[in-house]
């Protein structure tokens, strides 16, 4: 644990049954009022940099800084949201979390969006995706001086499978301790890959295309090695605070897997909030997907409350629904 204001044992888990109904654009969006997302869908890309080169390509960070201060205003270490985006390991894309990472820029923290290899039938696994992801965390603190970020307030958060790597960062054996997240944000989180159909992604190859009855029964070393990968899995003592939102209505990651992370990192002694929203049903984050704007945004001022309360961010999260909506 590197925070140990941020990290102590903690007993909270939170129910709430509520319903959730560097760019040019965002300095001007942040200074004069408050950010709308069909504003920060519509701003310019942001700086990249390139954490990875394997498989003979360029893997790359899409880097959302906050504006400048003025000429006389030392600027301190800002903590970091790291973004992994969904899509069953196999699709998506890191543009999904540009928006939320123009965002949370806009609050005063460096957010960053990863680029990370896709499995296919023919090559990688999730253990692939895991590696870079954990390759991306690690650069991110070894280099967070040039990026003006604190590095022992980085965040790893995401979606689906996203949300699964992130988990990976602060649970699953085999990373070092720069690859280890401060904080978690999950968004309907892939968190047991030993049941359903999960499986196969773990297994990769013709088993990839395989749904349903048509996949074979994992036999006892196909289920470890999925087991070796799940975060609900590995959960335990030094589990950095984490908020998980979830789907009520979700059918691709079930909502009892969610309630049963937040049960184990309670048991351990962390400090873990889950968010059950109710009527919402998977990707309830990914803009202009399946869930209206205001859920999006909702969601989006839920994680700058959690970061409130770590002590991250100051004042009332800032985002505002589009008049008219963006989609």
């Amino acid at each position: 644990m590197r925070d140990g204001a941020h990290h102590g044992p903690m007993h909270l888990l939170r129910f709430l049954f509520t319903c959730l109904v560097v760019s040019p654009l965002v300095e001007t969006v942040a200074a004069q009022r408050p950010p709308t997302l069909a504003e920060l869908l519509a701003a310019p890309a942001p700086e990249t940099r390139v954490y990875r080169q394997i498989d003979g390509r360029e893997l790359r960070l899409f880097i959302f800084t906050p504006p400048a201060p003025g000429m006389a205003a030392a600027t301190p270490p800002r903590p970091a949201l790291v973004f992994f985006h969904g899509g069953a390991w196999r699709g998506g894309s890191p543009e999904v979390f540009f928006p939320h990472a123009r965002y949370f820029a806009t609050r005063g923290l460096v957010a960053i969006s990863v680029e990370y290899r896709l499995i296919t039938p023919q090559a990688l696994g999730v253990a692939d995706c895991v590696e870079d992801a954990r390759a991306a965390l690690r650069f991110v603190r070894e280099h967070a001086a040039s990026l003006g970020i604190a590095p022992d307030r980085i965040a790893a958060g995401g979606d689906s499978a996203g949300g699964h790597l992130a988990a990976c960062l602060a649970t699953v054996p085999g990373g070092d301790a720069a690859s280890r997240p401060d904080a978690l944000v999950l968004y309907n989180p892939v968190l047991d890959l030993t049941v359903g159909d999960w499986v196969r992604f773990v297994l990769g190859g013709a088993r990839l295309d395989l749904k349903g009855a048509a996949q074979p029964p994992a036999s006892p070393d196909e289920l470890a090695r999925a087991a070796a990968l799940s975060p609900i899995l590995h959960v335990g003592p030094g589990l950095p605070p984490s908020l998980l939102l979830q789907g009520s209505d979700d059918r691709v990651t079930p909502p009892e897997h969610a309630q049963r992370f937040a049960e184990a990192a309670l048991a351990a002694g962390a400090r873990c909030e889950l968010q059950l929203l109710p009527a919402t049903g998977h990707a309830f984050v990914v803009p202009r997907y399946r869930a209206p704007e205001p859920v999006v945004v909702e969601t989006l001022r839920e994680t700058d409350r959690f970061l409130a309360r770590l002590g991250w961010l100051e004042g009332d999260p800032t985002l505002t629904p589009s008049d008219p909506p963006a989609w």
